[in-house]
């Protein structure tokens, strides 16, 4: 019998749910650019003498760059930038499944995302009520537009979240008392009941600190992009990571599968195969 039935997965959003980067429907069209990474190519080339953070580079980018177009960037202005973002195959259907899963087995599922990318553009995308919360980089707003990055999530920070989750500590960001409140083993989540996907080098510390810690890290790779495998398998090789598979969240898939059978070892115990 386990001590506790709960069980995060914990989600990078970009190029791991998402078929692409979140600023590529619309708001890198708005400020002038035809896609995400000339946007970010040409943020990072504003700043390139400051030696500033890629994260914080992206957010001041946003502002100055919309500025210089006439575009407020507010909440609501962000929120509709993830209105259309295009995810994997299988992943709007997938939370539902795997919580369904979860239920036959005894478990509470529980959904998070940890992204370096804009938390505001992810609070506006279709899957955003699937998550318990949704971390990333977001804005500090003054008469309702932004002036200052609130929260930065780089490939370092990110890792704060995976250990926020697991103390239960998950509001309060600002705050240094609860994420440093000293715990024993027995009263955080332990590390095995935590899934971590990613799906780059940005993910890296948080692969490592999920599987090190006695959990399960999963590189996903988009299956028509070669060099998006070759990164994934890179990761496993290293030892970062316990699995790559294929970016295709359908119940009949590879990550499902994998998923599925750690679910089943958590609560020792195995269900059929077909989820309704």
């Amino acid at each position: 019998m386990i001590k506790n039935n709960r069980v995060a997965l914990l989600y990078d959003f970009d190029c791991t749910l998402s078929d692409g980067f979140m600023q590529e429907n619309k708001l890198a069209k708005d400020l002038g650019f035809s896609s995400a990474i000339e946007f970010f190519l040409a943020c990072d080339a504003r700043f390139q003498d400051g030696d500033l953070d890629m994260c914080l580079g992206h957010l001041l980018g946003t502002i100055e760059f919309a500025k210089e177009k006439g575009i407020d960037i507010t909440k609501e202005y962000l929120q509709s930038c993830g209105k259309n973002i295009t995810f994997y195959k299988g992943v709007t259907e997938w939370f539902d499944k795997i919580n369904a899963v979860g239920k036959k087995l005894g478990l509470e599922v529980e959904h998070y995302v940890i992204s370096s990318g804009v938390r505001e553009i992810i609070e506006g995308s279709a899957i955003a009520d699937k998550f318990k919360r949704i971390y990333g980089c977001f804005y500090l707003y003054r008469d309702g537009k932004a002036i200052w990055p609130s929260q930065v999530a780089n490939y370092t920070t990110k890792t704060q979240y995976i250990h926020r989750v697991r103390k239960g500590a998950i509001d309060n960001l600002a705050s240094l008392i609860e994420v440093n409140k000293k715990m024993t083993e027995d009263e955080m989540l332990p590390f095995k009941n935590m899934i971590y996907l990613g799906d780059s080098q940005t993910d890296i510390p948080s692969f490592k600190t999920v599987k090190v810690g006695g959990g399960l890290s999963i590189c996903v790779y988009d299956e028509k992009n070669e060099h998006t495998r070759e990164v994934a398998q890179e990761c496993f090789i290293e030892g970062r990571v316990n699995y790559f598979a294929p970016a295709d969240y359908s119940e009949n898939r590879e990550l499902f599968q994998l998923i599925k059978n750690y679910l089943e070892n958590i609560a020792g115990k195995e269900i059929e195969d077909t989820v309704e």
